[in-house]
């Protein structure tokens, strides 16, 4: 039996993914040096899709760089001067403000699962905002009116958001943030590996201000490459390329939206008709759209049932480990897996379908 793969990163790769590297492999791809002109080439369109695709600003540079982790510490070396302010309510904003409290001064803001970003407590020696705008280990998510809010109150300091579970799948204003970050292993729907780094001209400004280039990721060195179509390593070169390609494929970040809140008012009508899942986020203007937490006093039963039924759901993470369970709603699960997954927990609560 085929296996329906919800866990929420590494998930599903989309289906033309072999295909891709059949592709890849026959045209030499694999094999290119990053140097070349074909590789130039290659990176040249790839940025040129996912700034069509996903409606990012003509001025705003894109970079490719390890992974989304990467991106802590390029953030803490090479545009914070001061102190970064980590606003977080889980465990990989957690991460992120641990991670960078060993490059330098940090300032830490936690905030409840069901409230929503704390727009007003800013520290004064904060010059970059880091935010995780949609916090996989409790599925939740900072709202675009939220980031306005944090963007209207704080002109001239840098805003970085982690959106490696939403870049791809839902439609970011790029223009309320300086550095926007991701891996591809989610909504991108491609193979772990690679991440993707997106940059506001105030961001360019401020690493040329700052001039920091001691390290082979200081941001100059990615810039200066990225506007050569370059990378300042030897970068994944099969992800870019199927990263090109899925993106030439889709119909782009209007369409990717409307099907994936379809989909989530599909399992919203369940859990609401039932009384035995339930929401751990109960707040639903934090609720992830991407990322769904569910809590139920049936766990092992659940995921027995779904192992026989081939379908992975993603186990809780962090304090929420044993109580939770997670599905994804990436672009590249597809439907006859929802609905694979909507007869089991049909049958699970003893739902009957509408």
């Amino acid at each position: 039996m085929k296996v329906a793969n919800f866990y929420p990163g590494p998930s599903r790769v989309y289906s033309n993914i072999t295909e891709y590297i059949y592709e890849a492999y026959m045209d030499g791809i694999m094999s290119v040096n990053h140097r070349s002109e074909d590789f130039m080439n290659l990176m040249e369109l790839t940025k040129k899709e996912l700034r069509e695709k996903l409606q990012i600003p003509a001025d705003y540079e894109i970079a490719f760089i390890s992974s989304a982790t990467e991106n802590w510490e390029i953030i803490a070396q090479s545009l914070t001067q001061k102190a970064s302010q980590h606003f977080y309510n889980g465990a990989f904003g957690e991460k992120w403000a641990s991670y960078a409290g060993k490059l330098t001064s940090t300032i830490n803001t936690h905030f409840g699962i069901n409230e929503e970003l704390p727009t007003g407590d800013i520290a004064k020696k904060a010059d970059v905002l880091c935010v995780t705008q949609n916090e996989t280990s409790n599925a939740t998510q900072v709202s675009m009116k939220s980031l306005k809010m944090l963007r209207e109150e704080n002109v001239g300091k840098i805003i970085a958001v982690d959106v490696t579970s939403s870049l791809g799948g839902v439609k970011l204003d790029f223009t309320l943030a300086d550095v926007w970050y991701a891996s591809v292993q989610k909504c991108l729907g491609l193979p772990a590996g690679m991440g993707v780094m997106i940059l506001s001209p105030f961001a360019v400004q401020t690493a040329e201000k700052i001039g920091e280039r001691d390290h082979y990721n200081s941001l100059l060195n990615i810039l200066e490459n990225t506007r050569k179509n370059q990378t300042q390593y030897t970068p994944n070169v099969l992800g870019i390329y199927l990263l090109y390609k899925t993106q030439q494929a889709t119909k782009g970040i209007d369409y990717i939206e409307s099907k994936l809140e379809k989909r989530m008012e599909e399992y919203v009508s369940f859990v609401d008709a039932q009384d035995q899942i339930n929401y751990l986020i109960t707040n639903e203007k934090v609720r992830s759209r991407t990322v769904l937490a569910l809590e139920t006093s049936r766990m092992e039963e659940l995921k027995s049932g779904a192992k026989e039924q081939s379908i992975i759901l993603g186990n809780g993470y962090g304090p929420w480990k044993s109580s939770t369970f997670r599905v994804a709603n990436f672009p590249a699960i597809k439907n006859k897996e929802v609905e694979k997954l909507m007869e089991f927990l049909r049958s699970f609560t003893g739902v009957s379908a509408r």
